[in-house]
């Protein structure tokens, strides 16, 4: 790791043709830290004309200076087609090349859009298999209340008190179970470096690698409306899987039902 004052060397290579190394001796005022592991590593801050001496990007009959990239920095990031849209008109497009951040970070981005798409088919499945998971249990529960289920109906309940019940139960269950997952999520969520510490020290290896990943660590969002939606999302899987077994119920005749066994 190097510090503040000690003295590095530094190679690049000049801007002629063919390329040659170059090496100066730099010393080190500061080190800085985007949160960007591929910056972090890789880049270097230095006087730009002591560079461009370096590199052999002066030119020496007009005393004109050139540089390899311009980077701007917008306020608001959604303007940025527009800024790229009037810096095409502006220069000439044989010798300039002026791209967004999402432009340049395509393949990137194309990966991490593939990724969520896997992910939500998976997500997709997993609830799916919860859904037929709670299905089966009202099912199991219908079969085991059928004596129960007769005695109410011979008490003079309704099929539409009977299957109100069950509703209820699927309703009930749902709001228990999104309410808990919800809260697990949350607490996950907001610890998920510290248990990502945990696995690493257990495992002996990092889990999460910056050098990997980009990130020095789990970058995590919490969106009110998508904790929501979630929320309502198993509520209404809940609900919807307790319809069926409560019809069954609701047309069981007590005559039959009492007589089960």
């Amino acid at each position: 790791m190097v510090l503040s004052g000690e003295d590095v060397r530094i190679t690049t290579v000049s801007a002629g043709r063919p390329p040659e190394p170059r090496h100066f001796t730099a010393t080190v005022v500061d080190v800085f830290k985007s949160g960007m592991s591929e910056y972090d590593s890789n880049l270097v801050f230095c006087n730009l004309e002591e560079l461009q001496q370096t590199r052999g990007m002066i030119d020496p009959s007009t005393g004109d200076r050139a540089v390899t990239s311009i980077q701007v920095k917008l306020k608001n990031f959604e303007d940025a087609e527009t800024v790229v849209e009037r810096l095409r008109a502006a220069f000439p497009a044989h010798i300039y090349s002026v791209r967004t951040w999402q432009q340049k970070q395509g393949p990137l981005l194309a990966a991490v859009e593939l990724e969520t798409g896997i992910l939500n088919i998976l997500l997709f499945l997993i609830i799916t298999v919860a859904g037929f998971g709670i299905l089966a249990i009202f099912y199991m529960i219908v079969v085991e209340k059928t004596r129960d289920i007769g005695i109410l109906k011979a008490l003079g309940a309704s099929r539409r008190g009977i299957m109100s019940i069950f509703l209820g139960y699927g309703l009930a269950l749902g709001v228990v179970g999104s309410g808990v997952g919800v809260l697990l999520g949350l607490v996950f969520v907001h610890y998920i470096n510290q248990i990502e510490d945990g696995i690493t020290w257990m495992l002996g290896r990092k889990v999460f690698d910056e050098t990997i990943y980009y990130f020095p660590e789990i970058p995590t969002a919490v969106n009110p409306l998508t904790v929501g939606w979630v929320a309502l999302g198993a509520i209404a899987i809940a609900v919807l899987a307790s319809i069926l077994p409560a019809r069954r119920a609701a047309k069981l005749h007590p005559v039959q039902a009492l007589r089960y066994e």
